[in-house]
């Protein structure tokens, strides 16, 4: 990935600063870049529009520079563009330039340097991993603690595809994760094994940079049949090593549809319609459910992520349910699927 091998070199947090940066430098999404000016824009198209995740993923000085060139591109080419998970201090970059900026979703985070499972607001928590390690559950890091085998990697896949029919056998895309390929150095693979050694369940973790850097709890997988408490056990595991190495800031990502009730909107149908699917719409995206894992941790990071619209229109908002798979026509069923982010 060449991107990334230049943030290695460059530093990231020049470029990505970004809660979930690391999804923009995804293979599945194009890059539009200018020379002479750092970072870039991650895009995908989908009909007469591109949908943008991010924001601007640059130094703040040449933000507006990137953007206007690609304001541009996207005029000759007669699109329209949709921007997914600005954060607050891109927002007025966009206003500026005739978007409509609303709530999309809150992230939430954890500061590493002073959590710890004690006191009353995790107690259900530490109940929930008791009880999978009562089960016999042992959790092992992928390349650490156990050698990364082409046989555990398809027993990962496998695991993969039964959560997958559970759900329907749908995944979500553009907004989530991938399992990603063995070996790969930036992404970690945490993984909950039963007494017999076989896999249970899994979280992949990958490299948050910037203003709060640290790892993103990104894909999770389980096994209908893994004990209660398994995921909670897997991420404890993973904190513990996080801690252990100094790492300062754990991110849960993104949960969209999950907005501040007080934010005043740009425009009346994106508000309205985030805030029902929010409350309402499980069918398309289960918002309250990863609310509610998210929350057992208490995280005390809460920001809220934004949608910017060139121009709201029923086109526009197609086009971010087909992208991101929210919605799948019979049609495009067939499409390659990778990975998710909730339980």
């Amino acid at each position: 990935m060449r991107e990334l091998a230049a943030l290695r070199r460059q530093g990231p947090a020049d470029y990505v600063d970004h809660p979930s940066g690391f999804l923009a430098l995804s293979p599945r999404n194009q890059r539009f870049s200018v020379d002479g000016l750092p970072g870039f824009i991650a895009w995908r198209q989908e009909g007469r529009h591109r949908i943008v995740v991010g924001g601007v993923h640059a130094p703040s000085f040449c933000r507006e520079g990137l953007l206007d060139a690609f304001l541009r591109e996207s005029a000759r080419a007669r699109d329209r563009v949709v921007v997914v998970q600005v954060r607050e201090d891109q927002a007025q970059l966009f206003r500026k330039r005739g978007f409509r900026v609303d709530a999309f979703g809150t992230s939430l985070a954890l500061d590493l340097r002073r959590f710890t499972l004690a006191g009353t607001p995790r107690m259900k928590l530490r109940n929930r991993i008791k009880r999978a390690r009562e089960s016999g559950v042992q959790v092992v890091e992928l390349g650490r603690d156990q050698p990364v085998t082409p046989a555990l990697w398809r027993r990962l896949e496998e695991t993969s595809r039964a959560w997958l029919a559970t759900k329907g056998g749908v995944e979500l895309d553009l907004l989530v994760g991938e399992l990603g390929a063995p070996g790969d150095p930036q992404r970690r693979v945490f993984v909950a094994l039963d007494k017999a050694g076989e896999p249970l369940a899994f979280v992949t973790y990958v490299p948050v940079w910037g203003s709060r850097p640290g790892y993103l709890h990104d894909l999770t997988r389980r096994a209908p049949d893994a004990p209660a408490g398994t995921m909670e056990l897997i991420n404890a595991t993973a904190l513990a090593r996080f801690q252990a190495e100094n790492v300062p800031f754990l991110h849960f990502g993104l949960t969209p549809f999950i907005v501040d009730e007080k934010l005043r909107p740009d425009h009346w149908l994106v508000s309205r319609l985030v805030r029902w699917i929010g409350r309402w719409g499980r069918a398309i995206y289960p918002a309250r459910a990863q609310l509610q894992y998210k929350q057992k941790w208490a995280p005390e990071i809460v920001e809220t992520e934004l949608i910017a619209f060139q121009k709201v229109s029923f086109a526009a908002l197609w086009a971010l349910l087909l992208v991101t798979r929210a919605f799948v026509p019979p049609w495009r069923k067939k499409r390659p699927q990778q990975g998710e982010t909730h339980e």
